[in-house]
């Protein structure tokens, strides 16, 4: 079972990994995670001109590491092979096109909300992830 798990570095995204780790009974198949985060680009594109390529990726990686931290600490400790993946982009689209690239079975992302109005509502990148997607989805936390 390969399972895309986009994360944002926030507590939701660590809850929803928390969440998820006890799930893992439910496959016939071992699973392998692919622990993913979509750093949206620079909306200005002259300041990525002005600073260089060089400097706006090593951005993208400082920042996408620092989300992917304690994520990965999570599943390190949990004993779960895993790959950091990390994409620079629309998160939603970015997120549905790696799980098609990777071959995945199943996109599990968190849910932003914590009173019970909030939790009716999607955050709007599971939101567009559900929309777009052509594997199952998972709503996590």
């Amino acid at each position: 079972m390969r399972i895309v798990v986009p994360t944002d570095g926030s507590q939701a995204s660590l809850a929803a990994i928390n969440e998820l780790l006890p799930l893992f009974v439910w496959f016939a198949r071992p699973v392998t995670l692919a622990l993913v985060h979509v750093h949206e680009k620079i909306p200005y594109s002259r300041a990525v001109a002005w600073i260089g390529k060089d400097a706006a990726q090593k951005y993208y990686d400082e920042e996408s590491d620092a989300a992917l931290a304690p994520g990965a600490a999570v599943l390190e400790t949990a004993g779960v092979t895993f790959e950091k993946v990390r994409r620079v982009g629309d998160p939603a689209q970015e997120i549905v096109a790696f799980a098609s690239e990777w071959k995945g079975d199943l996109i599990a992302i968190g849910r932003h909300g914590h009173t019970a109005l909030q939790k009716l509502l999607l955050g709007s990148v599971a939101q567009k992830v559900v929309a777009a997607s052509t594997i199952p989805v998972l709503l996590l936390a």
